[in-house]
Formats: C-alpha cells, structure tokens, sequence
C-alpha cells in the first residue's frame, strides 16, 4: 500500500515522465500537466483499493493515456458541437439577409408601379386595410380598388418572373 513517502517518491520519479507522455496524445502542455495530476489524486484516494498492485508504474501510465484519450474525445464532441453551432448561426444569417434582399427587390418594384396601383397595393397587401376603408379614404370606388390591386400584383409578378420566393409571395395576396 502507498503511504506519503512512497506517494511523494513516486511523484517526484514519475511525474515530469507522465506529462511527457501526456503531452505526446494531447500536444497541451497546461492540460497534460492537469491529467497527470488529476490521475495522481485518483491514485491517492484509491490507494487502498490498489493494495494488490505490486507496481504501480504501469497502472498509472495507463490511467494517463486513458485520461488522455477521455480529453481528445471530449475535446472532439465540443469542437463539434461548436461547429454545430457556428453552422446555425451562419444558416440563420443567411435566411435574414435573403430577407433583407426580397425586401429590397419587391420595394424597389413596387417604386415602378404607377402611383395610384402602388398605394392600393400597399394599402391593401401590405398594411392589410380593406377594400371599402382604402376606397373611403382615397377617394375612389370599390371596383376602383379592387381593379388597382390586381393590375398592381399583375406588374409586379410580370417583373418579379425571375424571383420564385417572391412570385409565390405575391399569389399569397
């Protein structure tokens, strides 16, 4: 059984060696010398356990590459879930700006429009009023409002032809 003295020259002989060979697997100097030291409390706190081990040498050599591969391995899920994560966020970026750009296509057709239909429209499809409430307050007739609203998607779809997300966007109107 380790007692504190063979404990403390067991450390002192091996120590500098297990980090080494830590190092070797995970090419991290502060994180070899933090499994070394983590598998030396192991073995201190289990020395009774480990009575009916005649040396101790190997056991511990191996409960550094062990320790070292459960590292690299934790280390590879976290760089992949990182990535996972990186990944989405790009996704997400992406779909704003696409929006951003629709938004930017529909508007400057709708500044092609001629100024009655592109009030209409925007009355109607994009501020959701109703027929009769722009009729009133334009000034014009249900029919008048209705037949603007349709040459209005009309145009638009004519020179949106070339942009899918938006075409179906406006059959939505």
């Amino acid at each position: 059984m380790l007692n504190k003295e063979t404990f403390k020259d067991l450390f002192n002989a091996l120590y500098p060696r297990l980090v080494s060979y830590s190092f070797k697997y995970v090419k991290d100097a502060f994180i070899a010398e933090e499994i070394v030291e983590d598998c030396l409390v192991v073995l201190w706190e289990k020395r009774k356990d480990l009575a009916h081990i005649d040396n101790v040498k190997p056991y511990l050599y191996t409960m550094v590459r062990n320790a070292s591969f459960k590292y690299l391995e934790k280390k590879k899920r976290m760089i992949s879930l990182d990535q996972t994560v990186h990944d989405s966020a790009v996704v997400i970026e992406q779909g704003i700006i696409e929006e951003e750009v629709h938004a930017v296509i529909l508007y400057q057709a709708l500044e092609t429009l001629p100024p009655k239909c592109r009030k209409v429209f925007e009355l109607s499809c994009l501020k959701g009023m109703k027929y009769k409430d722009i009729a009133t307050d334009m000034d014009i007739s249900l029919n008048t409002v209705k037949s603007q609203r349709s040459r209005a998607i009309e145009l638009l779809k004519k020179q949106l032809k070339n942009n899918p997300f938006l075409l179906i966007l406006l059959s939505s109107f």
